[in-house]
């Protein structure tokens, strides 16, 4: 069985949303100072890299990241290609059965200190279409499921109606389609709009 880290590195030169909190890194004991450990302190995003969207992200009366079922971050996942589309439709996944799906698009070339110019958004319609068949959770490769320069946000308000859990930000460059086992645990930050996720793939074939 192999592993598949498709996670994004977080570090001082991870891209961020244009404005957004970067990620600062201090040493706040260091042993060759005298100190007796190594310590460091983070301070960054709830979106930094690869994480997960709870609906207050979009919406003042959404759940919050405690209201995120676990179950969906474990499970069967089938990754799908969508590079080269201009976005996500229906099309993408008619015959893409399984609990969870990842989209792979051009995104998922960038290093983690690139910041896409643009991305391939989800079809809300395609949400929708997911939702009907028993989909739990969806994921991308890019930094959001709506085009960057959205203020209305039709994709995360079709996530919130239908109930599906957004992971964002994955890494699937090495990643053939094809079905796998998902495990995409958040942080558990209590009440938060997001929340970072290490994100693997187990390889079963």
């Amino acid at each position: 069985m192999g592993l598949i880290d498709i996670s994004r590195s977080v570090s001082p030169a991870t891209a961020v949303w244009p404005g957004d909190q970067t990620v600062e890194w201090t040493w706040t004991a260091r042993l060759d100072e005298g100190g007796s450990v190594n310590l460091g302190a983070l301070c960054l995003s709830t979106h930094v890299g690869s994480h997960v969207d709870a609906p207050l992200h979009v919406t003042e009366e959404g759940g919050t990241t405690n209201d995120l079922p676990l179950t969906a971050f474990v499970g069967e996942a089938r990754v799908v290609s969508a590079e080269g589309a201009a976005s996500i439709r229906p099309s993408h996944v008619d015959h893409a059965s399984a609990d969870r799906i990842l989209f792979k698009t051009e995104a998922s070339r960038l290093s983690d200190d690139e910041w896409p110019e643009s991305i391939t958004p989800v079809d809300p319609e395609t949400i929708y279409s997911l939702a009907e068949t028993g989909v739990t959770l969806i994921g991308t490769d890019a930094p959001s499921v709506d085009p960057l320069e959205s203020s209305t946000l039709p994709a995360h308000h079709a996530l919130v109606e239908t109930g599906l859990v957004n992971l964002e930000g994955l890494c699937l460059e090495n990643v053939p389609p094809g079905l796998y086992h998902l495990v995409a645990l958040p942080l558990k930050i209590p009440k938060a709009d997001a929340a970072p996720v290490r994100a693997v793939l187990l390889d079963e074939t």
